[in-house]
């Protein structure tokens, strides 16, 4: 299952979509981890949180960063 972490100019609040094979969890600029823990809380399990964070705050993992319109999107780099 792909993960994206979608982060956009225009956000104001925070959503969570969950299909077959994309979790994508969307925020603002203003938002923090805690509000990602409060859309996810019980929708996905730790192991995915745990991806999420990785995608939100290491600097040693490797991701890609994609930019479409206001929004920038964190993926996971395929190694």
């Amino acid at each position: 299952m792909r993960v994206e972490l979608v982060v956009s100019d225009s956000r104001s609040t925070p959503l969570l979509n969950i299909t077959a094979d994309l979790i994508q969890v969307c925020i603002g600029l203003g938002h923090d981890f805690d509000d990602i823990l409060d859309i996810c809380n019980t929708k996905v399990d730790s192991e995915t949180i745990a991806l999420i964070h990785r995608l939100w705050a290491d600097d040693e993992f490797p991701r890609n960063f994609i930019r479409s319109g206001d929004s920038l999107v964190i993926t996971a780099r395929d190694l």
